[in-house]
């Protein structure tokens, strides 16, 4: 049997690919579209534009097409995705409002929902309640079936996310969840709840001492998947359990971390860095724009390594190259993914969202990352473990303190 999970009450890296592609580094959604500003001189507008063939195909579609048909929504968003595709750039793209609230989710690092997991069978949808969550908290049992959310029925066919999205909502207000569960005497029961929708809060970043060895007692480990809003202050929040728990050296893990908001990548590269340009971003007109490390460290002097491979991206890559070629980190494992441009995500009107890709960006020594990827000083075999080579590329605490 096949078996599929995904996370109903945390978010998933996974939802972030869907709408990102691979890596992105995108300013704060703070760009609200003004259609008054967007004609451009010597461009017809929408209005002025010959869309006759537009309006032809559209007729024939409905006088001859044999089957069901798309609905004048899907049509209209599938005609705006087909536009931006003949721009023939990945990171310039249009979402939808459902799997834009998804991704708006996941880089805010929280949003209202349950507290459960989804587990995909080929019977249906099952539930796994997270402890202390509504779902558990309601009575929802692990392998309960989902059969409905407020009288919308689910199947197996029911995509993720419009599950995820049918459950999710602010906090405080209600929704109702219809389950099948197995009995002890095989006979299946129907129930039906009624859960109030918390604040969930999913986490970009973990941390442990690496404390099973005398020698990297004081070794933190911080392992990062996304660059989201709250990820600059759980960095903080690990520093400083960590540095109370013994810690003077640090390895920072960004395998597998796609990107996230520019301004937090470049807070968090800041952190480590006591002066010098952080990133450099360069316009199409060949303007540049240096952004510079202010004053202070998070952890002044302190031994730092960093751990990449072919899935960090963007955001990741900024930080990367930032303490690479200030010489405050080296990089261990494989090359990164190389994507160096960035997004500005322009929210529409009906909560859609059309991300541009606007800038490259450079290290600050002037190193093009986009479909290079920076080369890690000491390279691991994508099937070794990279830690014990990440553990031994740190300094001393004595040579670190010099």
């Amino acid at each position: 049997m096949v078996v599929r999970r995904v996370l109903l009450g945390l978010a998933g890296a996974a939802l972030v690919l869907l709408a990102f592609v691979a890596g992105y580094a995108t300013y704060p959604l703070l760009h609200q579209s003004s259609l008054a500003a967007l004609p451009v001189a010597g461009e017809p507008s929408p209005a002025e534009a010959d869309m006759s063939a537009y309006w032809q195909v559209w007729r024939l579609l409905d006088r001859d097409y044999f089957g069901s048909k798309p609905d004048t929504q899907q049509r209209i968003y599938g005609a705006i995705a087909g536009m931006v595709q003949t721009f023939g750039d990945p990171y310039t793209f249009f979402v939808e409002p459902q799997p834009r609230e998804l991704e708006r989710d996941q880089l805010a690092g929280k949003f209202g929902g349950i507290g459960a997991s989804l587990e995909q069978t080929a019977e249906g949808w099952l539930l796994q309640p997270l402890p202390d969550q509504p779902a558990a908290q309601a009575g929802i049992l692990g392998g309960d079936m989902l059969l409905m959310v407020d009288g919308i029925e689910i199947t197996a066919q029911t995509a993720s996310d419009r599950i995820i999205a049918l459950v999710r909502g602010e906090p405080g207000t209600q929704v109702e969840l219809v389950v099948r569960r197995a009995g002890n005497d095989g006979l299946a029961q129907q129930l039906a709840f009624r859960l109030t929708r918390a604040e969930i809060v999913t986490p970009s970043i973990e941390w442990r001492l690496l404390d099973d060895n005398p020698q990297t007692a004081d070794v933190g480990y911080i392992r990062q998947t996304i660059f989201s809003e709250r990820s600059a202050q759980e960095m903080r929040e690990a520093v400083t359990a960590l540095q109370a728990a013994g810690a003077h050296r640090y390895i920072w893990d960004l395998r597998g971390n796609p990107g996230g908001l520019l301004t937090i990548a470049v807070e968090m590269a800041d952190m480590w860095l006591d002066e010098g340009v952080i990133l450099i971003e360069e316009k199409a007109d060949g303007l540049r724009k240096n952004y510079t490390a202010t004053a202070g460290e998070l952890v002044p002097n302190a031994g730092l390594v960093l751990i990449v491979d072919g899935a960090s991206a963007s955001a990741s890559e900024i930080v990367a190259g930032a303490l690479h070629d200030h010489g405050r980190a080296q990089l261990i494992g494989t090359r990164t993914y190389g994507k160096g441009s960035v997004q500005l995500i322009h929210e529409l009107s009906d909560q859609s969202s059309l991300h541009v890709t606007n800038a490259q960006w450079l290290t600050p020594s002037g190193r093009q990352i986009s479909g290079q990827g920076l080369l890690p000083d000491i390279v691991v075999a994508e099937d070794e473990d990279p830690l014990a080579a990440a553990i031994a590329a740190l300094p001393s605490v004595q040579q670190a303190k010099k």
